[in-house]
C-alpha cells in the first residue's frame, strides 16, 4: 500500500494529515484525546498542541496537559521543543528521580503522536512523510529519523516545509504559475518561490527559490517578555517558569485581534503581580527595534534573486500563500501585502504543510533543490590545514552528476592523496555548510532558557559566524591495496546526485586501473 499519512512537528502544535489519492483531498484526523479542534473559513481541522508533562512514569500529551488542569507552566511540562531541537540546546531538567531534556521530550512526544496515528494506517509498512524546517541541520533530521523509526515507521519520508504546503495549496495554482509561500511558525520563517509543472496525472512542483531564519513565533515571545519584565523593573522572571511565556503569547495573539492588551503575572515567589498594558502600537514598535520586519525582507529578497536566476521576477508571482500562527501578527500581514498586493492569499494558515506531506506521501512529487552548500575538507599543504572544498553548491537540481564550478560543461574529478606513508584507509568526510542567512535575529545576543527547576533566565549567544558547517554522516572510507605512498596520487573521484537526494561518489584506483566504488550513497541531501 503506498503512503498517506503525514506528520508536521510543530513548535507550537503539531498536525496529522491523511490523504485520500482517489478524491485527491485530505484532512487532519482527531487524534483522540491528544488534539484540540478549530476551524478556519468554515473548515474544520485538529491539531495537538506540542506539549508533554511526566507524572513519573507516565506522560500527558497535547490536549492532556490542559484539561482537566492548564500544566502549561509546571516545571515538568515541556514546550517550544521544535526550536530548541533545531538550535542543539539539550537543556536537561530533573524530574522526580531522572533526567529528561528538550530531545528526550521531543522524541516522548512525538512517540505519543505516532502511537495514535498508528491506529489509522499501518505505520510499519506505510510510508509516512514527515516535515523539516527549509534550515534545518542535518542532526535535526537524523534525530527526527531515528525517533519515528524507533516508534515504528519502517519507511519514513522527509520533506522541507514549504515544499509541503506548496503541495497543500496546489489546487488552486494553475499548471505554470509561480508562487511564493511564506511560512512563519513558531520557530522559523521560511520562504520558498514553487512553479506548478504541467501534468495530467498529478501535482507536480519544482521550487525555484528558497530562504529561511531561524525567527518565529517563540523568539516573538521571548521579546515581549523580556520587554515586559524591563518595564516592571525586573532582570527576570524568579519561580514564573513557563507562564511568562505562555502569558506573552496569549497577549501576542490577544493583539492580533485588538489594540490593546495587559500583559499579566502573578509571581508566587514574591506574592507580587505584574499588571502592564500593552498596545498594538507597541508590539510592532518592539518588533521593528529587534529587527524583524528586515529580517522577514532579506528571507522573502533571497527567495525572489534565486528565482530571477530561473526568469521569474516578483511581479510572474502569480500568489503568495501565508501559513503558520505568526503569519496572524497584523503587521506580519500588511509587509507581505505591501510587497505583494492582492495576490497575497491566507485560506490555508494551519494544515496546508501536513495536507501537502501527506499528498507527497500519496504520490505527489515535485523537481526540488539542494538547499545548503556541501563540501570536502582536504589538507592544504600551502596553508598547512584543512580547507573546506566546496563540491555541491546551494541550489543545485537533482538528480544530476557535480560538474566543475568553473567549468559547468566537464564532471568535477578529485585527485586523493595519502597524507601518510604506506596509507591503506583515506576518508572521504561530507560537511554541510550553512551562510549568514541562516542566523538568528534580534534579542540583543539573548536567548530565553529555563533552569532545571523550570524558572526563566537570559543566557547570552555567541556572535553568529560568516559561515558554520558541521559534518554529516559517518566517514567513507577507500581502502588502497597496495598501501598508498606518502603524497602519490592515488584515487580519482567523480560525484553524483541520486533520486533520493542522496550524494553518491565513484572512485577508481589510478594505480590498478579498477572501479572500487561505482555511485556508493555516501550521505543524504537537504
Amino acid at each position: 500500500m503506498s503512503g498517506r499519512l503525514a506528520v508536521d512537528f510543530g513548535t507550537c502544535n503539531t498536525v496529522v494529515a491523511l490523504w485520500d489519492a482517489e478524491l485527491e483531498s485530505g484532512h487532519t484526523p482527531p487524534l483522540g484525546a491528544l488534539a484540540l479542534t478549530g476551524s478556519w473559513q468554515g473548515r474544520e481541522f485538529h491539531q495537538v498542541p506540542s506539549l508533554i508533562h511526566y507524572e513519573g512514569e507516565r506522560v500527558r500529551v497535547g490536549r492532556q496537559v490542559l484539561a482537566p488542569a492548564d500544566l502549561r507552566a509546571h516545571p515538568a511540562t515541556f514546550c517550544w521543543m521544535k526550536h530548541y531541537l533545531g538550535q542543539g540546546m539539550r537543556l536537561p531538567r530533573a524530574l522526580a528521580g531522572r533526567r529528561v531534556d528538550y530531545f528526550q521530550a521531543g522524541a516522548d512526544f512525538l512517540r505519543q503522536v505516532l502511537a495514535a496515528a498508528g491506529g489509522l494506517v499501518d505505520i510499519s509498512s506505510e510510508e509516512v512523510a514527515f516535515t523539516v524546517p527549509v534550515e534545518a541541520f542535518e542532526h535535526y533530521q537524523d534525530w527526527l529519523d531515528e525517533v519515528v523509526r524507533s516508534a515504528g515507521v519502517a519507511r519514513p519520508l522527509f520533506l522541507d516545509e514549504p515544499s509541503a504546503a506548496a503541495l497543500g495549496y496546489g489546487g488552486g495554482i494553475r499548471p505554470g504559475e509561480a508562487f511564493m509561500v511564506f511560512d512563519f511558525g513558531g520557530g522559523t520563517a521560511d520562504a520558498t518561490v514553487v512553479r506548478v509543472e504541467p501534468d495530467a496525472a498529478r501535482l507536480r512542483c519544482r521550487v525555484l527559490g528558497k530562504a529561511g531564519a531561524q525567527v518565529g513565533g517563540a523568539t516573538i515571545d521571548g521579546w515581549i517578555v523580556r520587554h515586559a519584565l524591563a518595564l516592571g523593573g525586573r532582570a527576570q522572571g524568579r519561580g514564573a517558569g513557563n507562564q511568562l511565556l505562555w502569558e506573552a503569547e496569549r497577549v501576542k495573539m490577544a493583539l492580533s485581534e485588538g489594540e490593546t492588551e495587559e500583559f499579566h503575572l502573578d509571581d508566587p515567589a514574591s506574592g507580587e503581580e505584574l499588571r502592564l498594558p500593552f498596545t498594538r502600537t507597541a508590539l510592532d514598535d518592539l518588533l521593528e527595534e529587534n529587527g524583524l520586519f528586515s529580517k522577514l525582507n532579506s528571507v522573502l529578497e533571497l527567495a525572489e534573486s534565486q528565482a530571477t536566476e530561473h526568469g521569474y521576477r516578483r511581479g510572474d508571482l502569480r500568489a503568495c500563500l501565508m501559513i503558520g500562527g505568526s503569519s496572524f501578527i497584523p503587521s506580519v500581514r500588511r509587509l507581505l501585502r505591501t510587497r505583494y498586493g492582492e495576490i497575497v492569499r491566507f485560506d490555508r494558515p494551519f494544515d496546508a504543510v501536513a495536507l501537502g506531506a501527506a499528498a507527497y506521501a500519496s504520490g505527489a512529487g515535485f523537481d526540488d533543490r539542494i538547499r545548503h552548500e556541501y563540501a570536502l575538507r582536504p589538507y592544504d599543504r600551502s596553508r598547512g590545514d584543512y580547507v573546506l572544498r566546496t563540491i555541491v553548491p546551494a541550489g543545485t537540481p537533482y538528480p544530476c552528476s557535480i560538474s566543475r564550478p568553473d567549468r559547468p560543461e566537464e564532471p568535477l574529478v578529485l585527485t586523493i592523496k595519502a597524507s601518510h606513508p604506506d596509507q591503506t584507509r583515506l576518508g572521504l568526510q561530507v560537511y554541510e555548510v550553512a551562510r549568514p542567512e541562516a542566523a538568528s535575529c534580534g534579542g540583543g545576543g539573548f536567548e530565553l532558557v529555563f533552569t532545571e527547576n523550570g524558572s526563566a533566565r537570559y543566557s547570552p549567544r555567541e556572535d553568529v559566524e560568516d559561515f558554520r558547517s558541521r559534518p554529516i554522516g559517518s566517514t567513507t572510507f577507500i581502502h588502497a591495496d597496495p598501501p598508498a605512498a606518502r603524497g602519490e596520487p592515488r584515487f580519482e573521484a567523480r560525484f553524483s546526485i541520486d533520486r533520493e537526494k542522496r550524494l553518491c561518489v565513484t572512485v577508481r584506483d589510478l594505480l590498478s586501473g579498477k572501479t572500487l566504488m561505482r555511485d556508493a550513497p555516501l550521505v543524504k541531501l537537504r
